[in-house]
């Protein structure tokens, strides 16, 4: 039995910062139903100048860190400086990455499920989201 569901690691890049808390709400919903949880997140910038810049969740304001309350205290600090660096290499000056570890915690019964009826994973991959929606507007419509 397993007790804990895949991991994925998102970095979204953000070519113009603007945070409306949109994604925020978003996740916190999402962690809410019990789909997924958010077991880390960081936050970095890099300025025109190239000086570059992490926001540390332990950092925030107490009414910031209550919009963050969804993210799991007890596995923040998967990210670190390495990983803040390497992305810092990629990033374009003036511009914003979120990167966030998400446990997709929907799997865990039906992957236990399987694993009880003798099925073992034989393959995995992720189609992105708008690689699906390109595939499904391809296809004829019916009448």
């Amino acid at each position: 039995m397993i007790k804990h569901g895949p991991v994925d690691v998102v970095v979204l890049a953000l070519g113009e910062p603007r945070f409306d808390g949109s994604i925020l709400t978003e996740l916190e919903r999402q962690a809410a139903t019990g789909t997924i949880r958010v077991l880390d997140a960081m936050v970095l910038f890099k300025q025109e100048d190239g000086q570059c810049w992490r926001v540390d969740l332990e950092d925030l304001s107490p009414d910031q860190k209550a919009k963050v309350g969804f993210i799991e205290t007890g596995t923040r600090g998967l990210f670190d400086s390495d990983d803040a660096d390497t992305l810092y290499e990629g990033m374009v000056p003036d511009s914003a990455v979120i990167a966030l570890a998400i446990e997709h915690t929907w799997a865990v019964a039906l992957v236990n499920a399987m694993a009880d009826s003798g099925v073992e994973m034989a393959l995995n991959f992720r189609v992105p989201a708008p690689i699906v929606d390109e595939a499904f507007a391809s296809l004829p419509t019916t009448i």
